[in-house]
């Protein structure tokens, strides 16, 4: 059984003493001189900025005395309240109460590691003390005691200025980072070769193999900024011949948008080639739907791009691509996609201008491109026109096997 003071005992009534004192004066520091000669002299360095030192001024009990700097070995600092819990120390009665007695002394007078001993040997006695374990930084968490840097720690987290993160995840923000710092030094280097194309001369030429041989990621983006607002075709011909060394998603999006939109047949040609040389199923998505377009023209060209692709996942969207309904605004007279403005007599031998109310008409359009972009996928000996029914028969039949019954288990 534990022995407990009293909390009026000598022991509590000294140490609450000594903090009001405490408490009410500066911090007072002394220091210990370990002497070459093997003695130790404890007192007050008066003249501590001396520089370079040549002798130590010490103020102890006895007076001041001068010492050399050779007799000095070393010079350990010890502090008054230091000194004063050494006293304290060896009269604490060994319980709670004097434990927390002295933790809370050592906490006023600037002693962090005597303070979380006591604290610490309160929690041998009482391990769910909760004023202990909180003035040791514990928190309650799924019915335990945790510090929650050990115990973040022991997840894997680690700290990353004011916030706690796994290190794969600073990883990635630091590559992240470097790429946008990569990322900005293309786009000056592109915006320059951009400005030595318009100028013209020796270093034009230079320019243009920039472009046309780039192959590092980083460029990726800056080529494909450059092209926002470009129409020289010249320039794009360049640029597409960059973008088709680069294979990521950024760079495919933006030869399939080239090969279906672009206004130039060489530019078109050109980004198509370099969907050609890589994994284009993104590519392919986009002209699929590129396909239902209300712009006939649109049509027509995403199905050139998918006939050079040959992606199995674009020949059912062909098929149904082979004739498509499209809008057109007519006046009487016209012709489909024509606006015309008619004449009309008024009495009286003068004449005027009469405007005819315009039409919305739909047609039916068959798509030759997509046609031919069919049999190139297909690469068959047969030609249904465009008969959607009939490449759909044949086009069933032809992926299932003549041996597979195809009703159902009795």
């Amino acid at each position: 059984m534990t022995f407990r003071r009293p909390a009026n005992s000598p022991f509590f009534q000294m140490v609450a003493a000594a903090s009001l004192f405490w408490g009410s004066c500066a911090v007072a520091q002394a220091e210990i001189f370990h002497m070459a000669s093997g003695g130790t002299i404890e007192g007050t360095l008066l003249n501590p900025d001396q520089s370079p030192r040549t002798t130590y001024e010490v103020k102890t009990d006895s007076g001041t005395l001068v010492l050399g700097k050779t007799t000095v070995r070393d010079v350990v600092a010890f502090s008054a309240q230091l000194k004063q819990y050494e006293q304290f120390l060896p009269r604490m009665p060994d319980t709670i109460e004097g434990q927390f007695q002295m933790a809370r002394w050592c906490d006023e007078n600037n002693l962090p590691d005597k303070r979380d001993f006591h604290y610490n040997e309160i929690l041998k006695q009482d391990p769910d003390n909760e004023a202990a374990r909180k003035a040791l930084g514990y928190e309650r968490f799924q019915n335990k005691w945790i510090i929650r840097e050990d115990w973040m720690r022991q997840q894997g987290y680690v700290r990353d200025g004011g916030r706690w993160r796994f290190p794969q995840d600073i990883k990635m923000k630091e590559q992240e980072s470097s790429n946008e710092d990569k990322q900005v030094e293309w786009r000056k280097q592109v915006r320059i070769w951009k400005s030595w194309l318009k100028r013209g001369g020796d270093r034009a030429q230079e320019a243009a193999n920039g472009l046309r041989t780039v192959k590092d990621p980083y460029a990726g983006l800056a080529l494909v900024e450059l092209l926002d607002g470009e129409d020289n075709a010249s320039i794009k011909q360049l640029v597409v011949e960059g973008l088709s060394n680069i294979k990521t998603a950024q760079t495919t999006m933006a030869l399939v948008s080239l090969a279906a939109n672009d206004p130039n047949d060489t530019v078109r040609d050109l980004a198509t080639i370099g969907l050609e040389n890589r994994d284009n199923q993104v590519a392919v998505a986009y002209l699929i739907k590129q396909l239902k377009s209300s712009d006939n023209t649109q049509v027509n060209r995403a199905a050139i791009v998918l006939g050079r692709l040959k992606h199995p996942a674009s020949v059912l969207p062909l098929m149904d691509a082979l004739v498509t309904t499209h809008k057109f605004q007519v006046t009487k007279g016209g012709d489909p996609g024509r606006t015309n403005a008619a004449f009309s007599n008024q009495g009286g031998g003068g004449m005027s201008f009469g405007q005819p109310k315009a039409q919305i008409v739909e047609q039916d359009l068959t798509n030759t491109a997509v046609l031919v972009a069919l049999k190139e996928i297909l690469g068959d000996q047969v030609d249904f026109q465009f008969n959607e029914a009939g490449w759909k028969t044949w086009y069933a039949n032809k992926k299932i096997p003549l041996t597979v019954d195809m009703r159902r288990d009795i």
